[in-house]
């Protein structure tokens, strides 16, 4: 896959928002693994293999150098397998249709999103804020969290992933496993809402969709009105 170029122009008086609005169009089949500020242990969301997977089904892969620095892989594994390193979150958040990290979002990093993008990581009800509520919804972002999806008997997929006691290379070939074709189709599938329609484990993972707060432990701990996500699906346009 060929490399984009991104030019910066440093000589000149615009404001890097200004510059990136005119200079990086937001791509197609495109997202960004985002490094954590305070890894988990010593494992990876997706694997160099997992990453070149992606990449050899036409999907741009921007990735943050040091996303993978507790973990066995280096940047170069990556790099090898087809991802493309841009470090700015200003930047990738102005580039790449899906965002993707393990940890949450921060507050600041939700400030730069841009209007109807998708943001998947984990999320606790517990930890989430009504500004960050009334923040992601003003934008119309898509937010889903991948430790609300559960599996057939119930048990939460990254809970029962992470409390194995398996090596760190097993977690991450699980890790992979699991969230490989979910990020194939947040990346491909031009609107979200026709891929939560087939999808229930994203679904259930969906706690604000086009404006909307849709999970019901997140909004009872807020004190703030909650929207049937099934309904939200099928009822819009």
């Amino acid at each position: 896959m060929s490399s984009s170029v991104f030019v910066l122009k440093s000589a000149e008086p615009e404001t890097q928002e200004q510059q990136a609005t005119m200079e990086l169009p937001l791509a197609d089949n495109s997202l960004a693994l985002l490094k954590d500020e305070h890894p988990i242990g010593s494992f990876v969301m997706l694997t160099p293999d997992a990453a070149h997977t992606l990449v050899e089904k036409n999907i741009h892969v921007f990735m943050q150098h040091g996303f993978s620095e507790q973990s066995q892989f280096s940047d170069m594994d990556y790099a090898n397998a087809g991802v493309e390193f841009v470090d700015d979150f200003f930047m990738l958040s102005h580039m790449t249709k899906v965002l993707v990290k393990f940890t949450p979002f921060t507050d600041e990093q939700i400030e730069m999103l841009k209007n109807e993008q998708v943001i998947f990581s984990t999320q606790f009800p517990s930890e989430v804020s009504v500004e960050q509520i009334r923040k992601l919804n003003a934008k119309k972002v898509s937010a889903l969290a991948m430790n609300l999806i559960r599996e057939e008997q119930g048990m939460y997929m990254t809970d029962k992933i992470l409390s194995e006691t398996w090596s760190a290379q097993s977690v991450n070939i699980a890790l992979s496993a699991f969230l490989l074709p979910l990020l194939e189709s947040l990346a491909t599938m031009p609107r979200i809402k026709f891929l939560l329609q087939r999808n229930p484990a994203l679904m259930q993972s969906c706690y604000c969709f086009n404006g909307y707060l849709c999970n019901k432990e997140i909004a009872e701990l807020l004190g703030q009105p909650c929207n049937d996500i099934t309904s939200l699906c099928w009822d819009m346009n």
